[in-house]
């Protein structure tokens, strides 16, 4: 530690511990899973390259390659990094009981997901899994044990019983219109015509819904 005197007292600085190497690698890959969500968000699969995203990231292309060897290496971890915020984030993270009714699912849901650009970027990124289909597979390894937790989850927010299939179908129905809305919305003119169509399904939603009156 260094001391700084200031008048008859010496003011003591505490240098910050350096990182580990190991954190300097953690936090390069975050950097770069993020600049990768933004860059298929703002252009596109098609569109991006590595020098735009190690740009984006403010890392050296070296330093990217390195991380990631290849460009479906670094899509699969920016889908798993977009994952992960998901499962930890609110309402999917399981460390506390919680309760919604439809209506506060289906505005949770849209504000928290499906209404991002990250979305957008996972989109893009479901779309690609078409055309190359090495990059479907993993992607396609990693939804799937994401949509089971999720599904799960949603079932005990919503207050339903495990294994109830009407329950489990109407959650999926949700979620379709959800990303349906979503799908719209990132081509639509219309600032405001995904929350009326959110609006409305939710009167649909709470007229059919299996979960009970209080759902």
């Amino acid at each position: 530690m260094d001391e700084i005197r200031t008048g008859d007292e010496p003011t003591v600085v505490r240098k910050r511990p350096r990182r580990t190497q190991a954190e300097r690698s953690q936090d390069t890959r975050r950097r770069v899973c993020a600049a990768t969500l933004d860059a298929l968000a703002d252009v596109g699969y098609q569109q991006i390259s590595t020098s735009q995203i190690a740009a984006l990231a403010k890392v050296s292309r070296g330093a990217l390659t390195h991380q990631f060897p290849t460009r479906n290496d670094l899509l699969v971890a920016a889908f798993e990094f977009l994952v992960g915020q998901w499962r930890e984030g609110y309402p999917f993270k399981t460390d506390a009981p919680l309760r919604l009714t439809i209506d506060e699912f289906i505005d949770t849901a849209w504000t928290v997901m499906f209404s991002t650009r990250r979305y957008v970027a996972s989109l893009e990124l479901m779309l690609a899994a078409r055309l190359d289909d090495e990059l479907g597979q993993r992607l396609r390894k990693v939804l799937s044990d994401w949509i089971l937790e999720r599904d799960e989850r949603v079932i005990e927010i919503l207050g339903a019983s495990p294994g109830d299939k009407d329950a489990e179908l109407f959650v999926q129905l949700n979620l379709c219109v959800l990303r349906g809305v979503a799908v719209h919305r990132s081509f639509d003119s219309d600032p405001y015509f995904a929350e009326r169509i959110i609006a409305q399904w939710k009167t649909i939603a709470r007229a059919h819904s299996p979960l009970g009156t209080d759902s």
